[in-house]
């Protein structure tokens, strides 16, 4: 008889037919997805937050509006603009929870990393987004301004990553998928930032995954 297992957080159903497996694997990690409790951390990158310069007030806004949702943040970490920095903290990040936020990183500096430390940690490379590109020339046309090389650069973005548009900048999003995990980063300008969560990424992420609603209480 056809019988539902649960055996280490995976549903097994014994099928008769084999040709039925493929729809049965699906169905598993379909399931797994929509039910798992979803937890997010959130990492942001500069050294100007360090160093005081800057208050990290992104970080509070995704932890409201991931509450909102019915997922909580685990941990907010904040780290320096280095390769190994970036790396280590993913690694954890990745190990703990489902939904990893990253900001900062992104602008047209040399010290600005980020974008070549993702594609490094994913194992791919960076490739021109011509989309991205035009976005790029469109904003600087209508400023009136010269589009120089390292703006051009910042259209050079990870190809195994899903692009999210930036409207209101010219740094644009990306959004990996890791085993369990999915790694989102953004621009820490905080106007670019809402605009992507709010236009792009909290309606995938809702659409991806069953949320549930937190009500907190302030005792």
């Amino acid at each position: 008889k056809n019988r539902l297992v649960i055996e280490d957080d995976f549903f097994i159903f014994p099928l008769k037919f084999d040709w039925f497996s493929n729809i049965r694997i699906f169905f598993i990690k379909t399931f797994q997805k929509k039910c798992q409790f979803m937890q997010a951390e959130i990492i942001t990158i500069g050294d100007e937050i360090l160093l005081g310069q800057t208050v990290d007030t992104n970080s509070a806004w995704i932890g409201s509006e991931l509450a909102d949702l019915g997922i909580p943040v685990y941990q907010i970490t904040s780290i320096a603009d280095t390769a190994d920095h970036i790396v280590s903290a993913l690694k954890e990040a990745i190990r703990r929870s489902h939904l990893v936020f990253v900001t900062g990183g992104l602008g047209p500096t040399n010290d600005d990393i980020t974008k070549s430390t993702l594609a490094d940690f994913f194992g791919t490379t960076l490739e021109i987004h011509e989309p991205t590109l035009e976005k790029i020339k469109a904003y600087f046309a209508s400023r009136d301004r010269e589009v120089l090389p390292t703006n051009i650069q910042q259209a050079a973005l990870p190809k195994s990553a899903k692009v999210i548009p930036n409207d209101h900048g010219t740094a644009a999003g990306m959004w990996f998928e890791e085993d369990h995990a999915i790694v989102i980063s953004m621009p820490g300008v905080p106007y670019e930032m809402k605009a992507m969560m709010k236009d792009t990424i909290l309606p995938e992420v809702e659409k991806q995954f069953s949320t549930i609603n937190l009500y907190r209480k302030t005792l």
